[in-house]
């Protein structure tokens, strides 16, 4: 096994205890808390690291609500244009639309962990690309979406048999 591998097969070891002890005894993981507070952890934040990250957060979550919506929108325009009698040119317009929201979407994710990592320190920055790195190994097997009803994600091939 070369270096690299065992140094992230340590890594999503060490992670792996992480979530487990984070998250009090009988409380739901559908909170959607349960990954910062093992991260704050994770990575020791001080109190205020933790404020910050906490207004991200929140401004990220606003936007990114704003962002759905629109996208909601989109997909029905997309939706209602497959469904006409004889689809056109619309079809094309709302679907170059909706691929440029998820475009805008995506860079959007990108600059909010972007504006995270800029309140960290070196060290934390380098365990925090490791924590995400092990996160998305685990997201890998469950198709681009991270679907976990068994159904393929986006960009991944059906199964034939």
């Amino acid at each position: 096994m070369n270096r690299k591998l065992m140094g992230m097969a340590v890594v999503a070891a060490a992670l792996g205890a992480v979530p487990a002890t984070a998250q009090p005894e009988g409380e739901g993981r559908r909170d959607g808390r349960h990954g910062a507070r093992a991260i704050v952890e994770y990575l020791d934040l001080t109190q205020e690291q933790q404020d910050s990250w906490k207004a991200l957060r929140e401004q990220h979550r606003d936007e990114m609500k704003a962002l759905h919506e629109e996208g909601r929108g989109l997909r029905q325009r997309l939706q209602e244009a497959l469904q006409a009698d004889e689809p056109d040119a619309a079809v094309g317009e709302a679907a170059k639309a909706a691929h440029a929201h998820r475009q805008l979407m995506k860079q959007a994710r990108e600059a909010f962990e972007g504006q995270l990592k800029s309140v960290l320190t070196p060290e934390q920055r380098e365990r925090f690309e490791a924590f995400e790195a092990v996160r998305a190994m685990g997201r890998k097997g469950r198709g681009a979406r991270g679907n976990r009803r068994g159904r393929p994600g986006r960009g991944t091939p059906p199964v034939e048999g």
